[in-house]
């Protein structure tokens, strides 16, 4: 039996917004990383530039939809956060990420903090954090009422600091777009706000494929966002055991 319409099943992707038209028409292959944990999800464009000019730069959002036909999915923004140019072929690889991170980082998210949290509940410390980063704060229902008598974050960045409360409840704090996610594992929204649900996946006895639940190969992705500009140490006065201001 053949196919109703063949052209339903093609893979598609479409960009919006800065470059679009350069990239919808010159892309030669992309990689969508829809990351775990508190990796922020990544977005890689392989772009034909020759005789090209208008490209985006650094910084740029651009909005991701992909499916078959037409029938295409929003996977949501995305910030320009690196851009790799090749001589020959003339080419470019846009790195961008599902998070609003750039190299200056105006608000110190990547900033290591010493601090004390007494008196709160998980869910507003969370929203504290996340407010004065400029992210938007989504928290699970079961995180509203969680309490913390005192809680310490001793020289961590805020983003580790958050990463290890919510593995600590078998949770995931993950940027997303402007949000700032808190939820169970396996119970992240998407954009849409369906669950995702989760997949097992098992070690072949064999490296043959056997079923669905099984894999031959994997791929870790695990991307640095720092660029450092110079180093802060904190030292203790021998004299008075204190830490000079």
């Amino acid at each position: 039996m053949g196919l109703d319409n063949p052209s339903n099943y093609l893979p598609r992707v479409r960009v919006s917004g800065a470059g679009e038209g350069i990239i919808n028409a010159r892309l030669t292959s992309w990689e969508r990383i829809d990351a775990a944990g508190t990796q922020s999800d990544q977005l890689t464009l392989h772009i034909d530039t020759t005789g090209q000019t208008g490209l985006p730069k650094e910084g740029a959002v651009l909005t991701w939809r992909e499916g078959y036909g037409d029938n295409l999915i929003d996977k949501g923004q995305f910030k320009i956060t690196r851009i790799v140019p090749k001589l020959f072929p003339p080419s470019i690889t846009i790195v961008a990420t599902a998070a609003p991170f750039q190299v200056e980082d105006t608000t110190g998210f990547k900033e290591r903090r010493t601090r004390t949290f007494e008196n709160t509940t998980l869910a507003a410390l969370f929203r504290e954090i996340v407010t004065a980063h400029g992210f938007s704060p989504r928290v699970a229902k079961e995180f509203e009422h969680s309490q913390i008598d005192h809680l310490d974050q001793i020289d961590e960045t805020d983003s580790a600091f958050l990463a290890r409360l919510a593995r600590e409840r078998d949770a995931i704090a993950k940027p997303v777009n402007d949000l700032y996610v808190l939820a169970k594992r396996g119970q992240v929204k998407t954009i849409t706000g369906q669950a995702i649900p989760p997949v097992v996946v098992g070690l072949p006895v064999q490296n043959a494929p056997s079923n669905q639940h099984r894999f031959t190969n994997c791929q870790m992705d695990n991307p640095s966002r720092s660029r450092f500009n110079g180093v802060k140490a904190n030292w203790t006065d021998n004299n008075t055991g204190q830490k000079p201001p």
